[in-house]
């Protein structure tokens, strides 16, 4: 094992608890925080690869692996949520463009410019502060996600 792989499997073990504490219920930071941590569990080498030898039974990382391109392991990179941030560019341009005043939140009104968005609004507004952020449309994506099966 190299020392640098070493050195990330120790930072992320180290930190996964204290990351997750401190998320305040942030799901993406968590999210994030399991899978750095799921990469250093499964890569069995300490490489700082995942091989699909290491992948055998993890669908999900087995289709995330054939989305890489030209590459035959996953990197820990290909695992992390960068910014804890959705990551619809669609969604996030026409967010963008119903945002009117740049609040980076949908009034009632903005939301109607995303009809799907507008018809379930009251839905949506999870906080029920009276808008719809980027955040709260992808827990709710997140939480309409089939759920992974374990083998």
């Amino acid at each position: 094992m190299t020392s640098g792989a070493l050195a990330l499997a120790l930072s992320i073990l180290s930190t996964a608890s204290s990351a997750m504490a401190q998320s305040n219920g942030q799901p993406m930071q968590v999210y994030s925080t399991r899978m750095q941590a799921l990469f250093v569990r499964l890569d069995a080498n300490r490489d700082g690869r995942l091989d699909p030898g290491e992948l055998q039974g993890r669908r999900a990382l087995e289709r995330r692996l054939r989305r890489t391109k030209g590459r035959t392991y996953l990197l820990i990179e290909d695992l992390s949520v960068p910014a804890a941030q959705p990551s619809g560019q669609r969604l996030k341009r026409r967010f963008h463009k119903a945002d009117l005043n740049g609040d980076k939140s949908l009034s009632r009104v903005e939301a109607a410019a995303i009809p799907w968005i507008g018809r379930h609004f009251d839905r949506l507004d999870g906080d029920r502060d009276g808008g719809v952020t980027l955040a709260e449309l992808w827990n709710l994506q997140r939480s309409l996600a089939p759920r992974q099966r374990r083998p």
